[in-house]
């Protein structure tokens, strides 16, 4: 141990170099002597990093592995987007707090994940830094507790019920497109599909359309226009807003992403183009869209006299709904609001394909609700927004494939003992939900697709779920305040594709997922064969 401390020191590291190479040190004017003085420097102070994270770091009492002593590796897993593959071997082998890189904590305890994320309610971390447009703050970027209070205050009545319904018309308009598109696919199987191979007749990526649409309905219900990506999937802005996003994650651990990819956020002027032509329309422009709500909770904020100051930081420190305060959370409601969505949609099909009986029960109750409905009519809102067993079913999938595949990161804001280890003030910790969703402790044969472990208790054939297990939207009062939005489109999209189609699994699909912002198929892809259900033709 004496040597490892003399090692980890600065100045020992540099006694070594000077004895090892002092014929390199008195001849600069070679190049490959300087070059093997800087290698040399470079290795030997890595390995001083290595040595004190390992053994006289604040966290080195906390199990681990020797990855853990350098962030290389949590940079690969976050640029690969595939950390979340090597997390449950970890916990397994290191228990439920475990230590993923010198200043990073992975929590999986279910009395830990509470306090970190109700109790305690501990800010998000540095990571979400890198997410921040404008330099402005924004719900789901911000640390700041003040500030996410009362913009929380101003943006939430968005999402709730009344406000909602007035937005399904819009919604439906938008699946009736998908419709539209896919009968078009399965009347002629000529039809090739755009961005996909060429695929046999009846067989449709459903994962593509799914993100699509998604795409074309946040366009809709945010800014008031669809992306026609369902029709075209052409337009450039959702392609450049998921590459600049993906490549702001990676760079949170690859600093060095910014000098050869640097972010491109020019489709932030897609944001500034869309306020300034509502504006411009005036009353002649409304339309029932988040946008719109925007617009008017500015303007009431300034009639009531509480608008902007003047002093930018303390307007954005307060949350106020300045010009680009609008820009930035309409923005935000694009980027949080389509992936989300369209992948859990995705993993649900692909689940039910997969699980003939369940899809059958499924279809049944959206049957049985939807039985006075005219023919080509889509289910409402009203219909499906309290069916338990659809209900079940997405919960079951957002179990299985939770979106924060890799936890949600908070930084401690005191030292805190969580599972009998400090943690001191600081650390980043990582709330690990896939491993309470995938605990035999809290759900009986986890890795299964069983929807019914969500219904009453009688139908269920297990005990209740435990509260505080199942985290699909966070807790807290950083929880996902889309919440409401994010179900009412799954359920009215999934409802609408079980009642008009039949659907079959497709053997020999990759399913294997990747997280950067938000969790997503590896391949972008899973098909399944579809045909039309006789008994809803006209």
């Amino acid at each position: 141990m004496a040597v490892l401390s003399t090692l980890s020191s600065l100045p020992a590291l540099l006694r070594v170099f000077l004895d090892k190479y002092p014929k390199s040190l008195q001849d600069l004017k070679k190049p490959r002597s300087i070059a093997r003085v800087l290698i040399t420097f470079a290795v030997l102070n890595a390995l001083r990093k290595i040595i004190n994270n390992r053994y006289f770091h604040p966290l080195s009492h906390i199990p681990s592995s020797i990855l853990s002593s350098t962030y290389f590796f949590t940079a690969l897993g976050v640029y690969s987007g595939r950390s979340h593959y090597f997390l449950p071997s970890t916990h397994k082998r290191h228990g439920k707090i475990v230590r993923l890189a010198p200043d990073i904590v992975s929590v999986a305890d279910k009395d830990a994940i509470r306090e970190i994320l109700v109790t305690a309610d501990y800010p998000k971390s540095e990571i979400h830094e890198g997410l921040e447009l404008y330099n402005q703050h924004n719900l789901f970027s911000s640390r700041n507790k003040d500030f996410h209070k009362n913009r929380r205050r101003l943006v939430a009545p968005a999402f709730g019920l009344q406000y909602l319904r007035s937005l399904e018309p819009i919604m439906h308009d938008c699946i009736q497109v998908l419709i539209k598109k896919i009968d078009e696919i399965l009347e002629d199987p000529r039809t090739v599909q755009k961005g996909a191979k060429v695929l046999p007749p009846g067989h449709i990526n459903i994962c593509s359309f799914m993100n699509r649409l998604s795409l074309d309905i946040i366009g809709e219900t945010a800014f008031g226009e669809s992306f026609q990506m369902v029709k075209e999937d052409n337009h450039p802005i959702p392609k450049q807003m998921a590459r600049s996003l993906k490549r702001s994650m990676q760079q949170t651990f690859n600093p060095w992403m910014r000098w050869l990819l640097p972010l491109d956020y020019s489709f932030i002027q897609f944001s500034v183009d869309r306020v300034k032509v509502r504006r411009d329309a005036g009353e002649a422009g409304r339309r029932a869209d988040l946008l719109q709500f925007l617009i008017d909770a500015q303007a009431n904020e300034r009639a009531n006299g509480d608008g902007e100051t003047g002093d930018d930081y303390a307007d954005m420190i307060s949350g106020k709904l300045t010009d680009q305060a609008v820009q930035t959370e309409a923005l935000v409601f694009l980027i949080a609001g389509s992936e989300t969505s369209s992948t859990a949609m995705t993993n649900t099909l692909m689940y039910l394909v997969n699980n003939p009986k369940t899809l059958h029960r499924l279809r049944e109750e959206i049957d049985q609700v939807t039985t006075s409905n005219p023919p080509e009519a889509l289910p409402t809102y009203d219909q499906v927004r309290n069916l338990p067993y659809l209900a079940a079913c997405i919960n079951e999938s957002m179990r299985l494939r939770p979106v924060a595949a890799t936890g949600l990161p908070r930084e401690v804001t005191e030292d805190k003992v969580m599972g009998g280890y400090l943690i001191p003030k600081g650390t980043i910790v990582l709330a690990q939900i896939p491993q309470l969703h995938w605990s035999e402790e809290y759900f009986p044969r986890p890795k299964e697709y069983i929807p019914e472990r969500w219904l009453a208790e009688g139908e269920s054939p297990f005990p209740p779920v435990q509260d505080f297990t199942f985290y699909p939207f966070s807790a807290g009062t950083r929880n996902c305040v889309g919440k409401n939005f994010a179900m009412m489109e799954m359920k009215m999209i999934l409802a609408t594709v079980v009642k008009r189609y039949e659907i079959e699994a497709v053997p020999r699909q990759r399913t294997d997922y990747v997280q950067f912002i938000t969790t997503a198929l590896a391949t972008e892809s899973y098909v399944i064969k579809m045909k039309r259900r006789q008994q809803q033709r006209a």
